[in-house]
C-alpha cells in the first residue's frame, strides 16, 4: 500500500491539463493507471484476438456455406469449411481458457481475493479523489450530471439489446456453438455450417453482439468509474 501510494503521489500524470480545466479527457488519463494497477492481469491481445477470430471465422464459413458448390473447384468448399470450423472453435476455446486462468483465482478464493483487489485499489482511489478536489466544485459538480445523464441512457439503451450480458459471461458463444453443430458428425465437414439462411443470421448476430457487447460494457465501467470519483469528490 504505501508503495502504491509513493507511485501515485510521484506520477506525472497526477498533474493538471495545461488549461488548468478539468476535462473527461484529462481524467480518463487518471482512470487508465488506477485501472492498470488492479490485481487482477487485463485481458491479453491473444485473448481479446481468440474472440474476434473466432467471430470472422464463422461468418466466412457461414458465407461459404451459403454459397453455391459451382462457385469453387472440386473439394475446395469442403477444406473451406474445415479451415473456418478448426479457426472458429480454437479462437473461441482459446479464449475461454485464457479468461478462465486469469481470472480463476477470483473463483478459488473469491472473499480473500476480493480483499485485496480492494486494498490495492484504494490508495489509488483516494489519491484521484484528491487530484479532483484542486478543481472548482461547480465545474465537478457539471460534469457530474453530464456523466450521471450518459450512463443512465447508456444503461437504458445497452439493457434493450444485450441484457444482463456481463452476467451471462461465455454462455451466448455456447448457446451459438450449439445452435451451428447440434447436427453436425465427425468427418461432415460442410455440416458444420449446414443451417438454413435464418440460423445463419442468427448465428452470426449472436456471435457479434457478444463480443461489440463486451465493449460496451467496459465503456460503461470506465463511465462508472467517472461518475464514483466525482462524487466521492464532492462528498464532504
Amino acid at each position: 500500500m504505501d508503495m502504491q501510494v509513493n507511485e501515485c503521489n510521484g506520477a506525472d500524470a497526477g498533474t493538471k491539463p495545461v488549461t488548468g480545466e478539468l476535462t473527461f479527457s484529462w481524467l480518463f488519463e487518471q482512470v487508465q493507471g488506477y485501472a492498470a494497477q488492479s490485481i487482477y492481469p487485463k485481458p491479453s491481445r491473444l485473448e481479446k484476438g481468440g474472440t474476434w477470430v473466432g467471430v470472422v471465422a464463422t461468418g466466412l464459413g457461414l458465407l461459404t456455406a451459403a454459397l453455391p458448390g459451382s462457385l469453387f473447384p472440386a473439394g475446395s468448399q469442403i477444406l473451406i469449411l474445415m479451415v473456418c470450423l478448426l479457426i472458429e472453435i480454437t479462437g473461441f476455446l482459446l479464449s475461454f481458457v485464457l479468461m478462465i486462468k486469469r481470472e480463476g483465482r477470483q473463483y478459488i478464493k473469491p472473499r480473500l481475493t476480493h480483499a485485496a483487489e480492494m486494498d490495492g485499489d484504494f490508495a489509488y482511489w483516494a489519491y484521484l479523489v484528491d487530484q479532483l478536489r484542486t478543481f472548482p466544485r461547480h465545474d465537478r459538480e457539471q460534469r457530474l450530471r453530464f456523466a450521471n445523464s450518459l450512463r443512465h441512457s447508456m444503461t437504458d439503451r445497452m439493457g434493450l439489446v444485450f441484457g444482463g450480458l456481463q452476467k451471462l459471461g461465455f454462455f451466448p458463444v455456447l448457446v451459438a456453438l450449439y445452435l451451428q453443430l447440434r447436427g453436425w458428425q465427425w468427418g461432415d465437414w460442410a455440416g458444420a455450417f449446414d443451417v438454413n439462411p435464418a440460423a445463419a443470421i442468427l448465428i452470426f448476430l449472436m456471435v457479434l453482439l457478444y463480443a461489440l457487447g463486451w465493449v460496451l460494457v467496459g465503456i460503461r465501467t470506465r463511465l462508472e468509474t467517472y461518475v464514483n470519483l466525482l462524487e466521492a469528490s464532492l462528498a464532504d
